[in-house]
């Protein structure tokens, strides 16, 4: 259960630094703000990814585990 909370806990935190990112939060005159905006919406769209990969990947073991036990 741990592991879960853990890997759910760092993809939400890669998706809260894509909306930093986005928000202007996280900025420096010396970087384009363009490429800043496009970092984050990659950021975002990578967390939310993993984040749905991650919970079919899950979903996918604990169905096949049932089915193993459901068969001895």
């Amino acid at each position: 259960m741990l592991v879960h909370i853990i890997n759910y806990g760092i993809r939400v935190l890669i998706i809260l630094l894509g909306v930093v990112m986005v928000s202007g939060m996280l900025s420096n005159p010396n970087w384009d703000s363009t490429f800043i905006m496009i970092m984050g919406i990659v950021f975002i769209l990578f967390g939310t990814y993993r984040i749905i990969i991650y919970y079919s990947q899950v979903k996918r073991y604990n169905f096949e585990s049932e089915e193993e036990e459901d068969e001895k």
